[in-house]
């Protein structure tokens, strides 16, 4: 990954729990809608007196498909091509199995990215063309020093990860747009409270947890969830009662890490997992087991195994990095927010 990359502050497009999880969204998703997706490309090919008329329309119905509207935010359209622009970027690594759920992934992040877009234009927060080329000079000099980059240009970087200049310039626009705004209240002082609270997720400490899951993505109901909650308390109890926790998550859990028992291995405090998950994951002692955390992914509970201890670490070498993660920890109470106002609708 490119140093300097740039990502819109606190868009998250499907925020992953980790590997295993986000093989198992993309699993759930295909049970449901591969199968489909294969029978609708079995059926042109039956009449060979249409093939040639299929061959000239073909076109057309691939234009009508990026046109199609795949969900309004605040009266404001979402559109196939748009999902397609993003899809892009993954090339060739997405498989046909992930697909429904790589794209639902996207869908759902380029509603959240709309939502901040209405929101710095309704606060009226401007970025200047100066601002904009000081940011696109920084990951130009990143790129220079980048030994796996040398000689090529921000262009063609951009190509090879399937974007533009002109999309870096939007990520470049909302980022500054939202550090103005969530970034304004954020002194000293609170950035070196937070360091003092959260040493760990600044000096590299890294905990190995194992984890059980109920997964609650397709769950629309308030009965459903409360089941979920339900079940997963009980599966805590069962643990807490003296049976060995491998075992139970291989006999409960909806993550495709059951069959290690649950074990994730280890990850840092920041960056790799969900926030309620890592924030769960450090609050413990090795062998504690927590109560259950609730995160997009459905109820997990978490037991911590081992736990390897960072390096110290100065408060003036991480400043920037904090003030960073107070901002996107706004943001996503941002988004929260925005979210509950907005009139969102789905069309497919």
């Amino acid at each position: 990954m490119l140093k300097g990359w740039y990502k819109p502050l606190g868009v998250v497009l499907g925020g992953i729990l980790c590997i295993q999880l986000s093989a198992f969204a993309a699993e759930k998703e295909t049970k449901k809608s591969s199968v489909p997706a294969k029978k609708t490309t079995e059926k042109s090919p039956k009449k060979e007196t249409t093939v040639a008329k299929g061959k000239e329309t073909a076109p057309a119905k691939q234009e009508d498909d990026s046109k199609k509207v795949l969900a309004t935010v605040n009266g404001e359209n979402i559109s196939q091509e748009d999902v397609n622009q993003m899809l892009n970027r993954f090339g060739k690594q997405v498989t046909e199995e992930q697909m429904p759920a790589v794209t639902k992934q996207i869908l759902d992040g380029l509603i959240t990215q709309k939502l901040i877009m209405q929101f710095i234009r309704d606060s009226k927060i401007e970025v200047s063309p100066a601002e904009i080329e000081g940011e696109l000079n920084k990951v130009r000099e990143d790129i220079k020093t980048n030994p796996g980059l040398e000689g090529k240009t921000l262009e063609q970087v951009l190509e090879t990860h399937g974007s533009s200049i002109d999309t870096l310039k939007s990520d470049i626009i909302i980022s500054l747009s939202l550090e103005k705004n969530l970034g304004k209240d954020i002194d000293d002082k609170k950035i070196k409270a937070s360091f003092d609270d959260n040493k760990a997720a600044y000096d590299d400490t890294e905990v190995r947890a194992s984890h059980i899951l109920v997964d609650t993505r397709q769950m629309k109901t308030d009965a459903e969830l409360a089941q979920a909650l339900e079940k997963i308390k009980k599966i805590k109890a069962e643990v807490d009662a003296g049976k060995d926790f491998a075992e139970v998550a291989k006999q409960y859990s909806d993550c495709p890490s059951k069959d290690k028992g649950g074990d994730l291995s280890f990850f840092k405090r920041k960056g790799q997992m969900v926030e309620p998950f890592a924030a769960a994951a450090f609050a413990l002692k090795v062998g504690q087991v927590s109560a259950p955390v609730k995160t997009p992914f459905g109820y997990h509970i978490i037991k911590v195994t081992e736990i390897k201890k960072g390096t110290d670490v100065k408060f003036d070498d991480v400043k920037q990095v904090i003030k960073q993660n107070l901002m996107e920890e706004k943001a996503q109470v941002l988004i929260k927010q925005l979210l509950e106002k907005a009139k969102i609708e789905y069309k497919t």
